[in-house]
């Protein structure tokens, strides 16, 4: 007897999402979900300091992983504060649909002013501008645009540039053009 295809497509993927397991360290996010995430009552941030980070310029952003007094992630904190920073890292660095369209020429334009300071790279049509440094650390970004460029990060979110990233051989920092005090760093 012969199966049509689209019943036997449906009987073939059936048992392939029954058996989809749903554990490990990752199995609570949901990448179709929105990032207004709670954190647990384990956390290590105070609510104050979470419930103050989730609007950035008037976007829902997960929970910060760390306060901006001190943006650094590193890699001896709990597991639950390094999910936190790769969700958090990875809204500062996604469009919203208020945002300008991505300028790739003029973020190569900034990018070959930043070239003085570091190998620079555009990254995702203009989204992001990488800066691979000697030495990287979370006010880097900032001073590299200003003293480099004369832009402001006003001005690089007005085209479209939505994150400066600098790394060396142990960290990275992304600092956000939507708010100036908004850098999250991370130990590689």
């Amino acid at each position: 007897m012969r199966v049509p295809a689209p019943l036997a497509l449906t009987l073939t993927l059936v048992p392939a999402l029954v058996a989809c397991e749903k554990s490990g360290p990752l199995a609570g996010l949901d990448a179709a979900g929105t990032w207004a995430v709670n954190p647990s009552p384990s956390s290590s941030i105070s609510s104050a300091s979470a419930s103050s980070s989730i609007r950035d310029a008037g976007r829902m952003m997960p929970p910060r992983p760390v306060p901006t007094s001190s943006p650094t992630v590193r890699i001896t904190m709990p597991e639950e504060v390094q999910l936190q920073a790769i969700q958090y890292m990875a809204a500062m660095q996604a469009p919203q649909p208020s945002d300008a369209p991505a300028d790739p020429v003029y973020a190569k334009d900034i990018a070959d002013k930043l070239r003085p300071t570091g190998r620079t790279d555009v990254v995702s049509s203009g989204r992001r501008i990488d800066l691979a440094v000697s030495r990287c650390d979370a006010t880097m970004p900032r001073e590299a645009i200003a003293r480099n460029t004369g832009a402001s990060l006003t001005t690089l979110l007005a085209h479209g540039v939505l994150v400066i990233r600098c790394w060396d051989h142990e960290l990275q920092c992304l600092q956000s053009t939507r708010d100036a005090d908004d850098v999250l760093c991370t130990h590689k």
